[in-house]
């Protein structure tokens, strides 16, 4: 969704609200399983526009892993705060004391000299910013068999358990012995 800000921009005060419906955002990691809904409302509070609100919505996530499918819960609480030169001018290399950049440089742009919001892709950082690092099925997900590939929350796996080759193999091989020489086990 495009907004055009040109109004908001150059009124002081003005105030603006928008319902949030649409399908999905374009992006071909996420995979939407229920429309983004939501309210947003827009500000210009002198040197900035703000923008506040929420978008709630559920993404398909692959579990970390079995790589079923999870249905998960995004909401998303907007609080954004443009300021108004960067609105009129997006495109403006950035200052010395500035972040190389910022997010209005990322969402905003010029048409026809007017500044154009894109929704759409707000949103869509937003959404991947509150995203989890690892998404698990469950907590006791036992995972994909490494040799065969089989879902071991499903069925079990056949695959003959190999122990690891590791450097202190051996220490634990005399660990495991008494100090007699025995297995530690009693005579």
């Amino acid at each position: 969704m495009l907004l055009d800000l040109s109004e908001i921009v150059m009124r002081r005060g003005m105030h603006a609200a928008l319902d949030v419906d649409q399908p999905s955002v374009e992006d071909p990691d996420l995979v939407f399983t229920e429309p983004l809904k939501g309210h947003l409302d827009f500000d210009n509070g002198g040197d900035l526009i703000n923008i506040h609100g929420h978008v709630d919505s559920t993404l398909l996530v692959p579990c970390g892993r079995c790589l079923t499918d999870v249905r998960v819960p995004v909401q998303i609480e907007v609080e954004e705060h443009f300021p108004v030169e960067e609105v009129l001018h997006p495109d403006r290399p950035p200052g010395e004391d500035a972040d190389l950049e910022s997010v209005v440089s990322t969402v905003v742009y010029m048409e026809q000299g007017r500044p154009i919001l894109d929704l759409d892709e707000l949103m869509r950082q937003l959404i991947v910013t509150e995203m989890p690092l690892r998404t698990l099925c469950d907590d006791a997900c036992k995972g994909l068999c490494p040799k065969c590939g089989v879902n071991r929350n499903e069925q079990p796996c056949t695959c003959e358990e190999e122990t690891p080759h590791t450097p202190l193999a051996a220490l634990a091989t005399l660990l495991g012995q008494g100090e007699n020489g025995d297995n530690g086990t009693p005579a």
